[in-house]
């Protein structure tokens, strides 16, 4: 009877540790970083003083957004690391928005801009400013 026991023992221990092990597998281990182009419209929106809101709709902001995003996720726009909210980026998008007829005025951007660089470290997604401790 003892033998039968612990060999019941052992199955259930083995039961156990495979049943560890996929649920394991099946939790990630962490959490991706998901941009989505509507929680940030979202977020940027909510956080534009009054006056620039006078200035621009959400498809404005939409835009300015999309041509950061472009900008940073090309390299032959660039030269040396992408700067979210940068100088650079914000010439791009003023490039960009004059191309298509938009007129819109560098304030406006750099809010636009700024406000996405606090959603992308708000999501995880962004870095200190290189050379910093």
């Amino acid at each position: 009877m003892a033998p039968l026991l612990l060999l019941l023992a052992l199955v259930a221990v083995l039961v156990i540790f495979g049943v560890g092990l996929l649920l394991q597998e099946r939790t990630p281990s962490e959490v991706a970083i998901v941009y989505s182009v509507e929680d940030a419209l979202d977020f940027v929106w909510n956080g534009l003083s009054k006056s620039t809101k006078a200035e621009v709709g959400r498809g404005d902001v939409r835009r300015i957004l999309e041509w950061e995003m472009h900008y940073l996720q090309r390299p032959d726009h660039r030269e040396g690391a992408a700067i979210v909210a940068g100088v650079d980026a914000a010439a791009y998008a003023q490039e960009r928005a004059i191309e298509q007829g938009y007129g819109y005025e560098p304030s406006v951007i750099f809010a636009v801009l700024d406000l996405q660089a606090a959603y992308l470290a708000e999501l995880g997604a962004v870095g200190e400013q290189a050379g910093q401790d």
